[in-house]
């Protein structure tokens, strides 16, 4: 079955910096749509089993050994299996359709919390006051970027941070008194890690639906499915 192209829900925010917020209602959406998929595969396998069992069952009825019977059930599951799956298809990938809508809207969010110093970097940009600090501080020395960053942890300054960041990293790497890595940790450590396991959570429950629906249209899991969604899941739980 050939994978239709994307359709994006207007519900689901794409192209921008997704809120935590946001990423809380996205992540309870995907989980919704990978339950319905869920349940509605676990369906369609029922009813195929079933109608291998009655294959089996009919021939058991009449005599036939047990390698007749086996051949009928696997006869009658292969038959089904591609019915259902035809039939089916729409309905599945209206669910994939929306789950990986989810995961493509969240590319630029991924992106702008790659790290603790990108999101610091943003902090307070358009602000009066982090122009004004950034001209304080150009020609600060070593020991006043030093005590200002202590300053800056110690109130949660994420503006005053950024602005000590930009002046810190605007040094030769060797002549920088302060860790921008650090600075960037103590600051918006937290909120970062928060999107990114977010981001994770979110492409973990697509990346598990779209494999659940390739073994059911195939009729068996695939060992390297199962492999890449046990270090996913270990990833996102780290």
């Amino acid at each position: 079955m050939a994978e239709p192209a994307h359709e994006i829900p207007p519900d689901i925010p794409t192209g921008r910096l997704l809120g935590r917020a946001e990423l809380v209602s996205l992540s309870e959406f995907a989980a919704r749509r990978a339950a319905k998929l869920g349940k509605a595969l676990d369906t369609l396998n029922a009813g195929i089993e079933a109608r291998a069992a009655e294959a089996a069952d009919s021939l058991a009825r009449a005599g036939f050994d047990p390698k007749d019977q086996q051949a009928a059930a696997d006869k009658a599951r292969a038959k089904a299996r591609a019915e259902v799956t035809t039939n089916s298809s729409d309905a599945r990938w209206a669910d994939l359709r929306e789950l990986a809508a989810a995961a493509d809207g969240l590319a630029l969010t991924e992106a702008l919390y790659a790290s603790p110093q990108a999101v610091l970097a943003r902090a307070g940009l358009g602000d009066p006051r982090r122009t004004d600090l950034l001209k304080q501080l150009s020609g600060a020395g070593p020991a006043e970027l030093r005590q200002m960053a202590a300053l800056a942890v110690a109130n949660k300054d994420a503006v005053l941070g950024a602005v000590l960041q930009t002046v810190n990293d605007r040094l030769p790497r060797r002549e920088r008194p302060i860790s921008s890595a650090e600075l960037a940790a103590a600051l918006v450590g937290d909120e970062t890690r928060a999107v990114q396991a977010a981001v994770a959570g979110i492409k973990a429950t697509v990346q598990r639906s779209l494999v659940a629906n390739r073994d059911f249209e195939r009729g068996r899991a695939s060992a390297l499915d199962k492999v890449k969604n046990a270090l996913n899941t270990n990833k996102k739980e780290a």
